[in-house]
């Protein structure tokens, strides 16, 4: 027979039961970070945690040199930066296409690009990190795919807030607010919600940044293609490096007539395209890496004041550059819209 305290504690432990659901088990315990979630998740959940997609990551360079129009080459990179950094960066393993979490860094043509700074606007570890943490603190799938939607939306919504920037304690106090109601309770929304204020802030602080050097770059501009472009490739693979799997982009903004350490436009002068290519493949043998794992599309090569013919020589030119270095996959798009 159950004595008073007995009912009374099985009349609690079935209403408590009630609020988690029709789920059939009663999960009683308040769930925090601490709370032994994955023991439980078999019971709830009945079908495998979709997998995250392998991270995108891709590196942009932007041509400040005098050959092309700076604005103009950042406007046909908008788009895509914009896609980046306004929250979908984060990927989405629940929705019914999965999407990819993404890093973007952006590189600069200058006289001497090694010079120039390198900014991480987002970075594709925000979204595994995040991933993980839903993986294993949430107690169900339907909470984790609430959790995941009301993290993206929370990052899309704070990622221009400068007063959010400037306070971490407020920022992440606003986000567990817009989580709204969970599986979690707020001392374990925390930790998530941290990682979002964190990632929101970075790619504030170097779109600014991006946004000043662009206006006021305080180094000497030219066109050291090359050089940008071999620096990028270099960070590319050490992304590769920490993420095994990802898929790897290099997008150029430039019109790729490099006057610096190639001198294209003097060494090409005169040249077919059989000529062309013996003078690509040569310059690109100095390079020992194999880059065959990294796309690249360039955007807007005819954003330039030179003459049509050498810029139909130039693109032969890194046509066979390209190659001689592993890389095959070359898109040409005048933006990224839609990309």
């Amino acid at each position: 027979m159950f004595n008073k305290k007995s009912l009374k504690a099985v009349k609690n432990n079935a209403f408590k039961a009630a609020l988690v659901g029709f789920s059939g088990v009663a999960l009683v315990m308040s769930l925090s970070a601490c709370s032994p979630v994955s023991s439980l998740k078999s019971t709830y959940e009945g079908q495998p945690f979709p997998q995250m997609p392998a991270p995108e990551v891709a590196t942009y360079v932007l041509d400040l040199s005098g050959s092309t129009n700076p604005a103009a080459q950042l406007d046909a990179l908008g788009s895509g930066i914009t896609d980046f950094i306004a929250g979908q960066s984060l990927g989405n393993p629940f929705a019914q296409t999965p999407v990819a979490p993404r890093g973007l860094s952006i590189q600069f043509v200058t006289q001497n690009s090694a010079q120039a700074p390198r900014l991480l606007l987002v970075s594709a570890n925000s979204g595994a990190n995040l991933y993980n943490f839903v993986k294993e603190k949430t107690p169900n799938l339907e909470g984790a795919r609430q959790l995941w939607d009301g993290l993206i939306n929370a990052r899309t919504q704070i990622w221009q807030d400068s007063a959010l920037e400037a306070n971490s304690a407020e920022c992440v106090n606003q986000v567990i607010k817009m989580l709204g109601r969970q599986q979690l309770l707020p001392a374990a929304l925390r930790e998530p919600s941290n990682m979002i204020c964190q990632d929101a802030k970075q790619s504030n602080a170097a779109l600014k940044r991006l946004k000043e050097f662009v206006s006021n770059p305080s180094i000497t501009m030219g066109s050291d293609v090359e050089g940008a472009i071999l620096l990028s490739l270099k960070n590319l693979e050490a992304a590769k490096g920490e993420l095994p799997s990802a898929h790897l982009s290099l997008v150029i903004a430039s019109d790729l007539v490099d006057e610096v350490s190639l001198s294209l436009p003097r060494r090409l002068t005169g040249s077919d395209s059989t000529q062309i290519c013996a003078i690509a493949n040569k310059d690109a043998s100095a390079q020992s890496a194999n880059f065959n794992d990294v796309n690249v599309v360039i955007v807007g090569a005819r954003n330039s004041k030179y003459a049509p013919k050498l810029l139909d020589q130039v693109h032969s030119y890194w046509s066979c550059y390209f190659t001689q270095i592993g890389i095959t996959n070359i898109n040409e798009q005048s933006d990224l819209s839609g990309f």
